[in-house]
């Protein structure tokens, strides 16, 4: 905890349903409402990886409340993918977070569905992104690719100096991020390619007019943007010299394995966009939904991730630094 700074890391297990959670607090509100904001995934069967992931993870959302102005602390939980989802093991997820009596605020994350969210739910109050059906907003995946969408027309016209449906763009992961960004692309005219472990996925992308590849092909193509939108540390030190791409701009969390690829992707000529910015608008959405706001709400808001990259380029320019050195003076502080 020193090493990382972070505040809080608490273990949970329950024998009765094989149910084992890691949650960590990167940091507090300074005005000490003590109320932390993060997802919770379902994810990672070695408690080792899963705790070094979380600590990451927990500080992106850390980031993401400063990007987006908003007085929370940042948090995030992983519950280990070890044990098949049962009723039971979903709520005592539901039960972990309830524990929490209200410190936690939570959205479901990568590895849980919105149905596993309904019955996470029926244990917890301290829930959100839940489906319309309950109440919700649904899957924060939407509004992340909205914010997305909006962001690629900045770093289109901006550091691509052509407009964004003139772009090709390669997408990592067809999850409910990426093949939400997939339609939105293509609905402009964008060529796109994607790929996914999962062939139904696939599938289903290929349907909307995306070109698909094999998974050890994506980070090859020769495209204007690369986004990956699946799990984190998916550009590290070993694959960095195979990119052809002019942008790095992805849904997933922590996409660069070590912050300190940032350099040596720039010395490529390859821009990286940190994602604790282009990816917050799913994050801005629980909180709407919190409050209780509506969809177009979300939608509407989602726009302010086209205001944070103006302001992080032109900082960027003035002060001759990387977007993820100027994100990182603008918002990186923790509070």
């Amino acid at each position: 905890m020193k090493k990382e700074k972070c505040r809080q890391i608490t273990f949970h297990h329950n024998s009765d349903a094989g149910m084992s959670a890691i949650f960590v607090i990167d940091s507090i509100p300074k005005n000490n409402s003590l109320v932390v904001s993060g997802g919770t995934r379902f994810a990672h069967t070695n408690e080792d990886i899963a705790l070094s992931d979380c600590i990451k993870l927990a500080r992106a959302m850390t980031r993401k409340s400063n990007v987006l102005e908003v007085n929370d602390g940042g948090a995030k939980a992983i519950v280990l993918a070890n044990k098949q989802k049962t009723k039971e093991f979903l709520e005592s997820v539901g039960e972990f977070i309830q524990l929490q009596k209200g410190l936690f605020r939570t959205a479901i994350d990568l590895g849980f569905t919105l149905n596993d969210a309904e019955i996470i739910a029926s244990k917890t109050k301290f829930i959100d992104s839940l489906s319309h059906n309950i109440g919700g907003l649904g899957s924060t995946g939407e509004n992340t690719a909205e914010g997305m969408l909006h962001g690629f027309k900045v770093l289109a016209d901006k550091l691509l100096n052509k407009p964004l449906e003139h772009c090709k763009i390669s997408i990592q992961g067809l999850g409910s991020v990426g093949i939400a960004l997939a339609k939105r692309l293509v609905n402009i005219g964008c060529k796109v390619i994607a790929s996914d472990i999962d062939q139904p996925k696939c599938d289903k992308a290929r349907e909307l007019g995306v070109c698909i590849v094999a998974p050890d092909e994506i980070l090859k193509q020769e495209v204007d943007i690369l986004s990956p939108c699946a799990f984190g540390g998916i550009i590290n030190a070993e694959n960095i010299s195979q990119l052809r791409c002019k942008i790095i701009a992805g849904g997933a969390n922590n996409i660069l394995e070590n912050e300190s690829l940032d350099k040596e992707l720039n010395e490529l000529g390859i821009i990286f966009v940190p994602d604790f910015v282009i990816n917050c608008a799913g994050f801005l959405q629980a909180i709407i939904e919190r409050d209780g706001g509506t969809v177009e709400d979300a939608r509407e808001k989602s726009k302010l991730i086209a205001e944070r990259l103006n302001q992080i380029i032109e900082f960027s320019r003035i002060n001759n630094l990387t977007l993820l050195e100027s994100s990182l003076k603008l918002f990186g502080e923790r509070k």
